[in-house]
Parts: structure tokens; sequence; C-alpha cells
């Protein structure tokens, strides 16, 4: 925490003498906030003040561009979930499917008999920032949540590639068709995304080398 104190006292000493690094120290404020673990509302709260309330596009850009940099680097890591898109991340979907094969193996049955992963890759047309991308998942995110609003786990496990791990007998054609739907019509919907079933490995140990390519 001290050093985005730091760094926001910096931001605002630079604001106030009309300096030419504003956006870059703008950005060090983010980069700082996300090292601490700070949420990204406390970042833009930070510019603001800086500002005094109307801050220049750039610089809250800039910030929020390093904290989403610096977080989700973090975050895909370690943590169960992305903080700025409230999707799980890759590991946490491996130890659900984890949960998966330990049920099937106590029944005496196969994890992909009961279960399979619904894999989405939304129409890309355009080169986007790590923010730009997080933004666009949010909506993703929303659309599965909303056809798959049990407990499935909804991941992302690429750039712009979502996985919904889902009971088999939900992941049906008129599911599928759904997604596309609601996708289409989302602010940013582009053209039809292409969605297919992934079918789960004999075996959990196979399951790194699926999520290593689901992830390409």
């Amino acid at each position: 925490m001290d050093d985005t104190q730091h760094a926001a006292t910096s931001l605002v000493e630079a604001v106030r003498d009309g300096r030419a690094d504003v956006d870059a120290v703008a950005h060090v404020v983010g980069a700082s906030a996300a090292a601490d673990g700070s949420p990204l509302h406390e970042v833009i709260d930070l510019v603001e003040r800086a500002f005094d309330g109307a801050p220049r596009h750039a610089s809250v850009r800039a910030a929020c561009l390093a904290w989403a940099e610096r977080a989700l680097g973090r975050v895909h890591d370690a943590g169960c979930e992305d903080p700025l898109t409230s999707l799980s991340t890759v590991p946490h979907l491996h130890s659900r499917l984890g949960d998966v094969y330990r049920a099937a193996a106590v029944e005496e049955q196969r994890a992909g008999d009961g279960h399979v992963l619904v894999v989405v890759e939304p129409s890309d047309d355009r080169r986007r920032s790590p923010l730009e991308a997080s933004l666009r998942a949010v909506e993703v995110g929303q659309v599965l949540r909303s056809v798959f609003p049990g407990d499935e786990t909804v991941a992302r496990v690429g750039s712009s590639r979502f996985v919904v791990l889902t009971a088999r007998e939900r992941a049906h054609a008129t599911t599928l068709a759904l997604v596309g739907v609601l996708l289409g019509r989302t602010p940013d919907g582009g053209s039809a995304p292409r969605l297919w079933v992934e079918e789960l490995p004999p075996t959990a140990g196979d399951l790194p080398g699926l999520l290593q390519a689901l992830a390409r």
C-alpha cells in the first residue's frame, strides 16, 4: 500500500505541475495498486482525485491497463478467480476437473460419462489491449452464466477462449445455439462464435495436455 500511496502522490504532483509524464506516472499507480492487491475501482479513484475529479482519458487508460496487466498476470498463475472478470482461472478449472474424476472413480465410472467441456471462442475481429480483452470476457462470462446458471465452472483459458465444465446432458445443441444467439446480442457481438463440446480424456493425468491445447 505504501508504494501505491507514493505513486498516487507522485501523480498529484505531476498533474499539478503540468508535467509531460503524467500518463507514465498513472501507469505506475495502476501497477503498484495491482501489486498491493487493490481493486480496479480504487485505481480509478486515485486517478480521479489527482485530476480533481476530471481525469484525462489517456491517464485513466494507462492506469487501468497497468493494473490489468499486473493483476491478471498474478491471478492466472495461482488464483481461483480473475479479479476483473470473476471467471475461474485455468488452475481452478483443473482443480474442479480433478474433483469430477475423483467422484467418478468412487462410482466406478469414467469422468467423461457424466461431464464434458463446452468450449466457446467468440469472434475476434480486431486486436485488443489486455483491459479491452478483459472487458469483452466480462460480457462473455455473463452470457455463459445466464445459460449455465447452476454450479458449472465457467473459466477463461485463453485471451479469447472460454470453457464451461458442465454435466453432459446440459451440453446439447439447443444450449450451444442459445450461447451463440446471446453472444451475438452483446455490444461487441461480432460474427458467429466457434462453439464445440470437448470430451474429457480417459484419465486425470491427461488433463494438463488438454488444458494446454485449449489455451492456445
